[in-house]
């Protein structure tokens, strides 16, 4: 119950560092993709913009390359936990374990990362996906 009354807060910071993170990875040059209903690009960004007061804390990317790139990217982050959950006030990463058949099904590709932000610095959670980019 002590932890409800920052939740506002938490959701606030967790919204605006999501929304920068993806405009830097939809700048990146090895990112082919990025997912978030805050980029004017992403499909229902007018409604999500009507809709919603913030776009969330959760991103996906696809990195350019093959899942097992997206795997080595996944695995050299220092900041973003690998755990498949929506997240707190850690970020996480997760690739998606599905089968080829089944994400074929689901518009997934095998080199996509979904990203959940959590409370670090927006600057360090970049500065984290550039060196694991490298």
């Amino acid at each position: 119950a002590r932890s409800i009354r920052t939740l506002p807060v938490r959701v606030k910071q967790q919204n605006a560092t999501a929304q920068t993170v993806a405009e830097a990875m939809a700048k990146h040059p090895r990112i082919g993709r990025v997912l978030h209903p805050g980029l004017p690009d992403f499909p229902g960004h007018a409604l999500a913009k009507k809709q919603m007061s913030g776009f969330g804390g959760m991103l996906t990317i696809e990195v350019k390359g093959s899942g097992e790139d997206a795997t080595r990217v996944a695995d050299k982050l220092r900041l973003f936990a690998l755990a498949p959950s929506l997240g707190g006030v850690e970020s996480l990463v997760t690739q998606p374990c599905l089968t080829p058949e089944e994400r074929a099904r689901r518009g997934i590709s095998d080199s996509m990362l979904r990203l959940s932000v959590g409370l670090e610095d927006a600057a360090d959670l970049i500065a984290d996906l550039h060196q694991a980019l490298e």
